[in-house]
């Protein structure tokens, strides 16, 4: 069935969403602006909509389980490090609890979904054979996939652009997707996905092969010259990619080589960024006589190894970057596979537990493994069947290991990341740890991929991690009290002191990145080289309040900045709300991580001299901080309906008072 409707604008916003029942084949338009007005976009209207739409019971393999996918108000703009897009509904990767969550991808599909003239996508039910959606501006249509199934991400992507043309946008699975592993991720047309989560299962088992877009209209701005001005005094501030201070660099001997050169992995990103790399022709060590082109970046630089470190494997360059490509085709969760997956499967073979896959030794020093490995997971053959539900689910279903795979998974079936304990190649130390600690505990998901703000930033502004460019720990803590309210909050010799409150607002600006939509690498700004006293700032505008002055030229809301974050904390709210009523989520949940950061610190406080491990009991009182900062009962860890109340969201205190899960006043 094809849908044809007139578009309707709004400043920053394009006023609809996109309707589609796979079982029915029924499209539709439904409004969106009552949604944006409330919760900025993106993220936050995911989160409204999972309240009304997610029921309890509905898990990550329900036909009415709905995938949505959304831009914000600056997707589709120039809005400097703007056009990601966010991908929300019920995860199969989480662990123990199938509950809502959310994925984060770069590329370009967002803004060719504004163009086309849509805020988002919402896709429920199950197609009775496979199909992809394929939209132009307001012609919308659910076409066969039957020639598409079975075929690796980057092919079906090359046969629907032989179809559509070379300018279409698409977010396609592999065959990963296609047999519901719980580590598929959803690809687009470059190496950027959507690779936590598990959302590629959902798509799979919906029976949606892919979703291509083509949009000629345009994002209408409200304040055009006042926005431009901001964007380009933000784009000029920052200059530091990544919270390192100093320049990326491209590899001399790699340029020659394979034609490396810095690769714009998002729309609206306008620095040249360390990770970001394209190459050329790199020839195939597994598959001989092939050449790869394509993207490399964030945990795929993993894949060669790295000597001197925990993951040091000695694939090298050539067949790390093949193999980071297979595991994109099949359309696989790097993060998975390379910080979990593989550092578990070691533990095994050095305890004696497992050997072999079926017959092929373990040995991360062979390219060949790793193939194999890659393709059974994909395939769900042999042991690949249970590895493909994930590296945290696995143990459990193959009733060894769980001691080795409790050192990796921080919590909610994800392996850790910038957390001082489970990933080896971030460097974080005590206390910085303490604040992902308690994202951690209070999040569905890794709460690093919006939430790298306070433990990057600190880390990798610092001259312990950038000795040429960055700043003194002095400087660090002077900073940070302009944010958090104290030095404490960021200095290297503090503890537990002041670290609820960077965690609560933290938080605040993660909802904020994933519902405008912006990088998460870039915001929000707070150090900087470009002042005196390095604290960011352009024009009349602090740094982190950037992300507000885009927000309100774009959209030309008369809101004040404080209003701006009660947006966000609303969507905060929502979600926790969303877990209490369908899930249970409470306190013990939350506690739940403490047992992974009660192990030792991977590195040391060079200012302490030795390696710390988390004191429960202080961690606790840290934990009934952050609760009241919140507004939530610190004895449950639920909403209350005063907190409730003072963000507009009276129906959901009354409906959780209901079922008997409202905070008490």
């Amino acid at each position: 069935m094809a849908a044809t409707t007139t578009t309707s604008t709004s400043f920053g916003w394009t006023g609809r969403i996109l309707r589609v029942d796979l079982s029915t084949g029924e499209i539709w338009t439904q409004p969106s602006m009552e949604y944006n007005l409330r919760y900025i976009g993106g993220r936050g209207v995911g989160a409204r909509l999972a309240w009304e739409e997610i029921s309890p019971g509905v898990g990550a393999f329900d036909p009415r389980n709905p995938l949505m996918i959304f831009a914000g108000p600056l997707t589709g703009t120039s809005a400097p490090f703007s056009g990601r897009t966010i991908i929300m509904g019920v995860s199969p990767q989480s662990y123990p609890i199938e509950w809502f969550s959310r994925s984060n991808v770069g590329g370009h599909f967002g803004p060719e979904l504004k163009w086309a003239g849509y805020d988002g996508i919402a896709i429920t039910g199950q197609a009775e054979r496979p199909r992809y959606l394929f939209i132009e501006n307001g012609r919308v249509e659910l076409r066969d996939a039957g020639e598409l199934w079975g075929l690796d991400t980057y092919e079906a992507q090359r046969r629907l652009m032989a179809a559509h043309g070379k300018s279409v946008r698409i977010l396609s699975i592999g065959p990963a997707g296609e047999r519901l592993s719980r580590i598929a991720i959803i690809n687009t047309e470059t190496e950027s996905a959507a690779g936590q989560g598990g959302f590629g299962a959902v798509m799979g088992h919906k029976r949606l092969k892919a979703i291509v877009v083509r949009g000629t209209g345009q994002v209408h701005i409200a304040r055009p010259a006042l926005f431009r001005q901001r964007c380009q005094a933000i784009a000029e501030e920052a200059h530091a990619p990544l919270g390192w201070p100093g320049p990326a660099r491209l590899d001399p001997e790699k340029v020659v080589k394979y034609g490396e050169r810095f690769h714009v992995c998002t729309q609206g990103c306008t620095v040249r960024c360390s990770e970001c790399r394209w190459y050329d022709r790199v020839p195939g060590v597994v598959r001989k006589g092939r050449i790869y082109s394509g993207q490399f970046h964030c945990a795929s630089a993993l894949f060669p190894g790295v000597p001197g470190t925990f993951y040091d494997w000695k694939l090298g360059f050539e067949a790390g970057f093949e193999l980071s490509t297979i595991c994109n085709e099949y359309g696989l969760n790097q993060w998975d596979i390379l910080f979990g997956i593989v550092p578990w499967l070691r533990d095994c073979r050095r305890a004696g537990l497992l050997n072999d896959l079926d017959g092929i030794p373990i040995d991360p020093d062979d390219p060949h493994f790793w193939a194999e490995l890659l393709r059974r997971i994909a395939l769900r053959e042999g042991i690949g069947d249970a590895l493909a539900e994930g590296g945290r689910r696995a143990p459990d279903i193959l009733g060894f290991g769980r001691e080795f795979a409790d050192e990796y998974y921080a919590a909610w079936g994800y392996a850790g990341h910038w957390d001082g304990h489970g990933n080896r190649i971030n460097e974080i130390f005590f206390p910085f740890w303490l604040v992902p600690a308690l994202q951690w505990a209070m999040d569905t998901r890794d709460p690093l991929s919006s939430g790298h703000g306070y433990a990057q930033n600190i880390m990798t502004w610092s001259k312990h991690l950038s000795p040429q460019a960055g700043l003194d720990w002095e400087t660090i803590a002077d900073v940070a009290a302009r944010v958090y309210g104290s030095r404490r909050a960021a200095h290297i010799r503090s503890g537990y002191e002041d670290k609820a409150f960077p965690a609560f607002w933290h938080g605040q600006r993660s909802v904020i990145k994933d519902s405008l939509l912006v990088d998460d690498q870039i915001f929000p700004r707070i150090y900087s080289e470009k002042t005196p006293d390095h604290f960011a700032r352009a024009l009349d505008m602090d740094g982190p309040a950037f992300e507000y002055h885009m927000f309100t030229a774009a959209t030309g809301l008369n809101i004040s900045e404080a209003e701006f974050e009660r947006m966000a904390e609303r969507v905060f709210n929502i979600e926790r709300a969303v877990l209490v009523r369908n899930n249970g989520r409470d306190r013990a949940m939350d506690e739940s991580v403490i047992p992974y950061f009660a192990k030792v610190e991977w590195w040391t406080n060079p200012e302490l001299g030795e390696r710390q491990a988390l004191d429960v009991e202080r961690f606790r009182r840290l934990m009934d901080e952050y609760y009241t900062l919140r507004g939530w009962d610190p004895r449950t860890g639920w909403p209350t309906r005063r907190r409730l109340e003072e963000l507009g969201l009276r129906d959901i205190a009354d409906e959780l008072e209901r079922i008997g899960r409202l905070g008490p006043a």
